[in-house]
Order: C-alpha cells, then structure tokens, then sequence
C-alpha cells in the first residue's frame, strides 16, 4: 500500500487559491471528497477551507438535489414497477421543504454538511435546489421557478449575472451543473421538451403532482465538451490538492464555449425520452435560455409546450 495524501485545512485554501479563489468570489463548488486522500477532520475542514479561501464577503453555491422526490413512474427497477403503478405511491411522497428534506447521498457528502450550516439558504425547487452561503446568497436562490428548472431564471442564471466561478474539486465535468445552461440556450438536433411532474404539499403530510413544461437534459457528453475546453485555450486553472484533480473556470466562459459546441457535436435526434415525461415534442424553438450569448439563433418551434 502506497502512502495516502493527508490533508489539512490550509492545504486545502493554499490549493483553492493556487484555483485563483479569492476573497469576495461566488462560487459553484462540486466535489468529491474521496479523491482528496485523508482529509484531517473530513468533509467539514473542505467546507472550512472553501470559507477560508472565500472570506467573509465571498459566496459558495452547491447543487443540494433530491432526485429520490421525482414521481414514482420515473422508476427504472423492474420489481418496483407494481407500486410506482398505484397513484397511493406517489400520494404519500414527503413534500419537500428546503429547511429539512436532505440533498441525496448521491450528491456527495459536502452539499448537505452547507445545506445544514447556520446562515445557509436554499432554494424552493423540489428536485433540483441549491444551497448557499455568503452575502450573495439570497439573490442566488430567492427565485427557483418549478419550469425550465435549470434555466436562467433561476439560481444558475443569477450566478451568471455575478460572474461565478465553476470549481471541480476532484469531481468530473460530467457534475459541472452550470453547463445545463447551454442546453436551454442551444437548439442542438434532438433537442426536446415535454411536461414533467412536480410534487406540492398536499396539506396531509404527502404530495399532489403537477406536471410542468421541461426540457430533456443529458450530462452524457459533458466530459467529452470539457475535454475540449481544456484543449481550447479557454480560461482555466487546474492544479492537484492532495490525490483530487482541482479545476476552475469562469462560469460565463464555460456556458458560452459550451453552446458552440453542442450546436456541432450534440444530436440527440434518436435518443429515448426517459420514463416519467409526458407529451414530449420537438424543442427547436426558444425556451427560457436568458441572455447567454449563444452563438446561434432558434428557429420558431414546431409545436409548443402548454
């Protein structure tokens, strides 16, 4: 067995300020905290150390999702097919509340240590919420529309207008969330929308569903876009703290360079639309992608999404 990296709070804030992280910065952190090595305290000296490095005045983001709240019909295991069938299912889901309900576990450990930090706000979307911290936080996540759920009227785009840095500690390009954006403002072939079911409290302890308009996201080709970014020339920072591999990237140059590219290497055209999705049509027309710079136009669409 070879010798793992240990490491501590100020060697994790010297590598988030070799990332160019400084004080007063906003920041969307993903992170994957086995990729560090032995991390002296675990995941709560990474949260210490991003503080560090981001002062009093600086303002860290993390995706705090809860995909286990999605409607029983977008389950894929054959031996739950007979509950998800029964409407009592999906009747009795916990509502969320952006106070209790946790990130899932498939978030990693970090976005539900901030999520239950003092002072941390979260938004109100009950599948795909952000926390924060910091003076910025409640602008990030005041308004989090139950529609376009990635789009620029929520928290992503109010992380556009602050000029946001993407981190990728340790974590792949696949998790950069902030790419969703190009998505809405990018009308790659295949590129579809269809209504999908949200839960509201049913005022008993259980959910009601409503179905709202919505795009069909992939992070499939993610890695291979941010391979490409890498080899651009692009603003990047990318340094190893400990075993993890650190990058940083401006989040308007990313978005940007990531609508060029999926315009030339995304078709989605043959795909299959994911269980749980009604009505899904063409989306060739404009959706709610906020001023981007995306460096096509849309034609109008097809056949709209009421």
């Amino acid at each position: 067995m070879t010798d793992r990296h240990v490491l501590t709070r100020t060697a994790i804030a010297d590598g988030l300020a070799a990332l160019g992280v400084r004080p007063g910065t906003t920041v969307i952190a993903h992170t994957s905290l086995s990729s560090f090595g032995y991390v002296v305290g675990g995941a709560h000296t990474v949260l210490l150390a991003l503080r560090d490095a981001l002062g009093p005045h600086g303002t860290l983001v993390m995706p705090a999702f809860t995909p286990q709240l999605c409607h029983p019909h977008t389950w894929r295991a054959p031996d739950l097919a007979r509950a998800a069938a029964e409407a009592r299912t999906a009747a009795q889901m916990p509502p969320f509340d952006p106070r209790r309900t946790p990130a899932a576990r498939t978030m990693g450990v970090l976005p539900e240590l901030l999520r239950t930090q003092p002072g941390t706000l979260r938004s109100t979307h009950p599948h795909v919420s952000f926390a924060a911290q910091g003076p910025h936080a409640e602008t990030v996540v005041r308004e989090h529309p139950a529609a376009w759920r990635l789009a620029a009227h929520g928290p992503l785009g109010r992380l556009w207008d602050l000029d946001a840095l993407v981190l990728l500690l340790g974590a792949p390009w696949q998790k950069a969330t902030a790419l969703h954006l190009a998505e809405y403002a990018t009308a790659y072939p295949g590129r579809r929308a269809g209504l999908w079911a949200v839960p509201e409290p049913d005022g008993h302890g259980g959910s009601h569903w409503r179905h709202v308009p919505e795009l069909l996201l992939w992070e499939g080709d993610f890695d291979a876009l941010g391979a490409a970014y890498e080899t651009s020339g692009a603003p990047l920072a990318d340094t190893r703290v400990g075993g993890a591999r650190c990058r940083a990237v401006p989040l308007r140059d990313l978005v940007r360079f990531a609508c060029t590219w999926l315009a030339a290497h995304r078709d989605l055209s043959r795909g299959i639309p994911p269980p749980g999705w009604r009505d899904v049509v063409d989306a060739e027309g404009p959706v709610p992608a906020g001023d981007l710079g995306a460096a096509h136009t849309q034609p109008a669409a097809k056949e709209p999404i009421t």
